[in-house]
């Protein structure tokens, strides 16, 4: 057997052993980041409350800057 046969016949063996899964939609939606994030924050009071307060800054921070743009 040759080295190209040897090759070839790890390759074969290396396609053959690849599984094509299907997914359903709710794997789909569960690769989400929000959908992870609020998964996390419904077991976390913590992070619940961070993220709530990021808004909060975030929001605020965007009100800043328009009223000091002159709107």
């Amino acid at each position: 057997m040759t080295v190209n046969q040897a090759n070839k016949a790890q390759q074969t063996k290396a396609k053959s052993s690849v599984k094509h899964e299907k997914f359903s939609w709710m794997d789909i939606v569960e690769m989400d980041t929000h959908f992870a994030l609020f998964q996390s924050m419904r077991r976390s009071k913590t992070l619940t409350i961070m993220v709530i307060i990021g808004v909060v800054l975030a929001a605020g921070f965007v009100f800043f800057l328009y009223k000091m743009a002159g709107h």
